[in-house]
């Protein structure tokens, strides 16, 4: 009940056009001052003279690329010409969202407290705050600098078809991310406030959104076959028997919103990710699902599914969890079953409108419909709730 009244309490002030601290935080916040400080680091002289805030993107945040103007000397030290930033929604209902469940401060605290331990694999912070009500900003490398001698960072929208040598660059990078914190003691240590997505800010609230969205979603003219309504709608009603079932699984740090829009391929071919507003502790086959579900086509994924499961699990033995993590023919029905919480995300942004232009998300859906269907996860939620 607590965690339903402060949550509905930070809704509330998302909703709101001004709160205390207001003028901390968003992107025009942010000071030519402040930016040299978290920029330049070591270089003594270094001096900007100046900043330009060159909006890229509005949605759940207010992204936008900094061209930072920096004297002789941090020219030719080689600091930045350009930073990114994202910061409090000027929609109202994006900045109501954000604020309800927690996703500004569960950013700013990935990257004041996990950032370090997974630099390898995601953006380089160079400053972050959050607020009350939504607010909050971050700045951080221009990751597109990454790039040299004619290799560059490729990045990706949400409906691009991921290449089978990303696909299996996210399958190393998730197996990274799975094992360093596989039953991490930090989760009862330092991050002993990351939560289950369960106890989550504002989750109390998504029962009923889902319900809401899975009759305005259904009520589309859409082709969803009859398998995908019934899993849809056993999902909605039985929803906190299923979460019970996957949260009594090992759990680690997963990202949680892993789709190919929030990744990215670095010049050498590994793969990055960003965008940690979701982030929290479950069972690792769940960004392993979303990820395939999402991002990768259809035929694709059926050609080299149970490939990419298998390198994955390798990895995840290799990084961490040992001789715990599972074999394929273990892992399989957790995964077919785990399908269904990236499934209902999709349902949610697509009855919601204005998270991700709708273009995008009917691929997306027609991807993860696809999977649902091949994969049997109406069988799989059955069993499940036997």
């Amino acid at each position: 009940m607590l965690r339903t009244i402060e949550a509905t309490k930070d809704l509330l002030l998302g909703l709101a056009p001004w709160v205390p601290g207001h003028g901390r935080y968003g992107l025009d916040s942010l000071t030519t001052d402040e930016l040299e400080r978290a920029v330049r680091g070591p270089v003594t002289g270094a001096r900007l003279h100046g900043h330009r805030v060159e909006i890229d993107s509005v949605g759940t945040t207010d992204r936008a690329r900094l061209h930072l103007d920096w004297n002789d000397i941090g020219r030719s030290a080689g600091l930045p010409p350009t930073a990114f930033a994202k910061g409090t929604s000027s929609g109202l209902a994006p900045r109501g969202i954000v604020s309800g469940f927690g996703c500004h401060t569960y950013e700013t605290r990935f990257f004041q407290q996990i950032q370090p331990a997974v630099e390898d694999l995601t953006i380089k912070p160079y400053l972050s705050r959050s607020g009350i009500g939504g607010r909050y900003v971050a700045a951080f490398e221009d990751i597109a600098l990454r790039g040299t001698d004619g290799q560059n960072v490729t990045f990706y929208n949400a409906d691009d078809e991921c290449p089978l040598s990303h696909a299996e660059a996210m399958m190393d990078l998730l197996a990274k991310l799975h094992g360093r914190f596989w039953k991490s003691p930090r989760f009862s240590a330092d991050l002993a406030w990351l939560e289950t997505y369960s106890r989550r800010p504002g989750y109390p609230f998504m029962a009923q959104a889902f319900k809401l969205s899975e009759r305005k979603f259904m009520a589309q003219d859409r082709e969803v076959p009859d398998a995908v309504r019934r899993l849809t709608k056993a999902y909605v009603k039985n929803q906190p028997a299923l979460v019970k079932v996957w949260e009594a699984m090992p759990q680690t740090l997963c990202h949680g919103d892993d789709h190919l829009g929030n990744t990215f391929a670095n010049p050498d071919g590994t793969a990055g990710i960003y965008d940690w507003q979701v982030f929290h502790k479950q069972n690792g086959l769940r960004d392993v699902a979303y990820f395939l579900m999402h991002s990768v086509p259809t035929e694709l994924r059926r050609t080299h599914e149970k490939a990419l499961l298998e390198r994955y699990l390798h990895g995840l033995a290799e990084h961490g969890a040992g001789a715990e993590a599972l074999t394929l023919a273990e892992a399989y029905d957790t995964y077919r079953l785990l399908t269904i919480d990236g499934w209902i995300i999709i349902v949610f942004t697509l009855a919601a409108g204005g998270m991700q232009p709708d273009d995008r998300m009917e691929v997306t859906a027609v991807r993860a419909i696809n999977t649902l269907v091949d994969l049997e996860v109406e069988q799989a939620i059955s069993a499940a709730l036997r």
